[in-house]
């Protein structure tokens, strides 16, 4: 009978050690999920754009972590172009940081497939330099679209491609109104759309919100 035990146990470690190195490249949320009591939420969209126009084919990733070391929150936040992603998030001020290993040590480059071709760039300086951002609990925040374009190749080199985070006030708008209309959409599960109900305060109170900041920005520049 202690063989039997030490049998199993055996064949739990393998899977405990693939969970662990599962833990440490970060946690992907869960998407479109019923809000639980204090959950916060974000929205991130994502845009990718060949020469020849804007594509539905592609994807990437990025990581939005908080400080505080071997304690810190770190989620991994995988994106589709043409999709909106509404991801539940413990409440906490978060930063973009590339992704990490399976050892949990950070990549340096960020990858981008995009219609069956990977792209590998320096994790967007740009991005990882934004402020930080305040989650409250029980409140949905948009952070805008990743965007991906690949610029035209010159001839005998290889494309590259161009990574940023829109986060215009236009931008942040689209992915929630688009979220509002995909969520409810009658095609979609129907846990989806009772989730869309559960969230629907949170979200006109994000919509609100970014519908303030455009009108109170100034209608011109004054001359220095």
């Amino acid at each position: 009978m202690s063989f039997g035990y030490s049998s199993r146990v055996n064949r739990a470690l393998p899977l405990a050690a693939v969970l662990a190195l599962a833990a440490c490249r970060g946690t992907v949320p869960e998407r479109d999920a019923p809000p639980e009591q204090a959950i916060s939420a974000i929205v991130i969209g994502a845009r990718m754009i060949l020469p020849s126009g804007e594509t539905r084919d592609g994807t990437t990733a990025v990581n939005f972590e908080t400080d505080g070391g071997s304690r810190a929150e770190v989620y991994r936040l995988p994106v589709k172009a043409g999709e909106n992603f509404l991801y539940l998030i413990e409440p906490g001020s978060y930063r973009f940081a590339p992704t990490r290993s399976i050892f949990g040590f950070y990549q340096p480059t960020m990858t981008v497939d995009i219609e069956g071709r990977r792209y590998r760039l320096p994790f967007p300086r740009d991005i990882q330099r934004l402020d930080s951002y305040t989650i409250k609990p029980s409140k949905i925040l948009a952070l805008g679209i990743i965007e991906a374009r690949v610029m035209p190749a010159l001839p005998g080199r290889p494309p590259e491609v161009r990574v940023r985070l829109d986060d215009s006030v236009m931008a942040r708008r689209k992915v929630i109104q688009d979220t509002i209309r995909e969520m409810m959409d009658p095609t979609r599960p129907l846990d989806t759309r009772e989730s869309a109900i559960s969230w629907s305060r949170g979200l006109q109170n994000s919509l609100i919100d970014i519908l303030a900041e455009d009108d109170h920005r100034p209608l011109y520049t004054p001359a220095p």
